[in-house]
């Protein structure tokens, strides 16, 4: 574990005033730094959250502040950056340029736990991290359910989940564990970042737009082995090229899962059954109570490999396996992932908004049956949408496409189904309705971000909803 990391009296710039920006920004001004938060966006449409920067946080907004600021960067201490703060920053590159510390919020969110809670004294902190480029917060979820079965320890639930581990590094005590869903940007930047078990789900190609390489995605990914020792865990997808390359990247006890084959040391499915054959060196419970593909309640093959990867952590942690299958039988799935928002006339309503690139909406096609009538567009990532041209033509029976991205997923999936263009979210779900007939699956599964008419993908999900309810 690192040494402890003294914040008091530092100068500390924190680059973006989202939710990462101001919980940490927060969080640095308790433990006693000088503290000044910037963004370009204006006073106006942050509002919000400059209400909530606790007292004496120097504020600066808008452009202009942002080009006076880079001639002041060489004035601070550290800098720390949101998730959406790409590296081409100028104030990064210039902070780079002076040798100042540049890391993420949850870098900075990290070490302050560390010290708070003495971890390094630990030769592992309570911390499971869990990346992949799809599935990351069903995969958390679930295991926070597994870890909470055995009612021994607390079990807090942060990261690109939506409450940013800064928020919660105050209500942590030295029992915690803590499950951690990290982005690829927010593993841009960690040096210290140290988890007891890390997982890589999957690697598919997403957020082209800024890592602009596959190669350099994957490095990011990869920085969650970065302070593993062997005395951890490393969980990765058997079934992913690309994740068991990193194999050779791991210091620590790597553990595959699979859906698809037997495996020598591993989780994986065997028929109707769910085997788990870990490594001596895990403390495996003595109750090997059948675990069963049926127990696992939530729709497709992908959420069988997210249970996979929760029941390896649950005799990481040697929990019962009664209990890690009565947990994994009450996990319903969460909202907007495969949520089924209502069924009429026969025709079900399917709300897959979290679905923000084309491996995540491949799966989606993969879990219903035909006729399906898709609702895809929002913000193009760069990734292209010809994989999903096969699946389409088997599965799909129209296509209604909107938002940005809608004039390149039409020139790149013409010809293999029928495809309409819509203005809005309600225009699409009406005529979803009417191009339907019973039996048929009204799938909302973008493959795009959706910051091209809504805030996040979570608004974009209610407004279907919104839309699916007036009918």
């Amino acid at each position: 574990m690192r040494i402890k990391e003294n914040y008091q009296g530092r100068k500390v710039l924190v680059i973006g005033l989202a939710r990462s920006g101001l919980a940490v920004a927060n969080l640095l001004t308790i433990q006693g730094a000088r503290v000044t938060v910037t963004d370009e966006k204006s006073k106006r449409e942050l509002i919000n959250n400059i209400k909530k920067l606790k007292k004496g946080i120097k504020i600066l907004l808008g452009r202009q502040d942002s080009v006076r600021l880079k001639n002041l960067v060489s004035e601070y201490d550290l800098l720390v950056i949101s998730p959406g703060v790409p590296q081409e920053n100028p104030l990064v590159e210039k902070a780079r340029k002076l040798k100042i510390p540049v890391v993420s919020e949850i870098e900075a969110a990290f070490n302050i736990a560390s010290s708070n809670l003495h971890w390094e004294t630990l030769s592992s902190p309570p911390v499971v991290a869990v990346t992949g480029t799809n599935g990351k917060t069903t995969t958390c979820e679930l295991i926070a359910a597994v870890l909470r079965s055995n009612g021994r320890r607390k079990v807090i639930v942060a990261g690109n989940i939506g409450t940013p581990l800064s928020g919660v590094v105050g209500r942590m005590r030295e029992r915690t564990v803590l499950v951690l869903e990290i982005s690829s940007f927010q593993l841009e930047n960690v040096e210290s970042f140290h988890p007891y078990v890390a997982v890589i789900l999957n690697i598919t190609p997403d957020h082209m737009d800024r890592h602009r390489t596959m190669g350099k995605y994957i490095q990011a990914k990869a920085n969650i082995l970065k302070k593993q020792t062997e005395e951890d865990f490393c969980i990765l997808n058997g079934d992913d090229k690309r994740c068991k390359i990193l194999e050779g990247k791991a210091k620590s006890q790597v553990i595959f899962f699979s859906s698809k084959r037997a495996l020598r040391k591993g989780v994986f499915v065997e028929g109707k059954r769910i085997v788990s054959n870990l490594d001596s060196r895990a403390k495996v419970p003595s109750d090997r109570g059948e675990l069963l593909v049926k127990h696992v309640r939530v729709p497709g093959p992908h959420n069988l490999e997210n249970a996979l990867v929760a029941i390896a952590i649950g005799d990481i942690f040697s929990i019962s396996r009664s209990k890690i299958r009565r947990a994994i039988e009450a996990f319903s799935g969460i909202e907007h992932r495969l949520e089924i928002v209502r069924e009429i006339d026969g025709r079900r309503f399917i709300n897959d908004s979290k679905a923000t690139n084309v491996d995540a909406c491949k799966r989606a096609l993969e879990t219903f049956p035909a006729p399906i009538i898709l609702i895809m567009g929002g913000y193009d990532k760069g990734a292209p949408y010809r994989p999903l041209a096969n699946l389409v033509r088997e599965k799909v029976a129209a296509l209604i496409l909107l938002g940005q991205a809608a004039s390149r997923i039409e020139r790149e999936l013409i010809g293999s189904v029928a495809i309409y263009r819509v203005d809005g979210m309600r225009e699409g779900v009406e005529l979803s309705y009417s191009l339907s007939q019973p039996g048929s699956s009204i799938l909302l599964s973008p493959a795009c971000s959706s910051f091209d008419m809504y805030s996040d993908f979570e608004e974009r999900g209610k407004d279907f909803k919104r839309w699916v309810k007036e009918i």
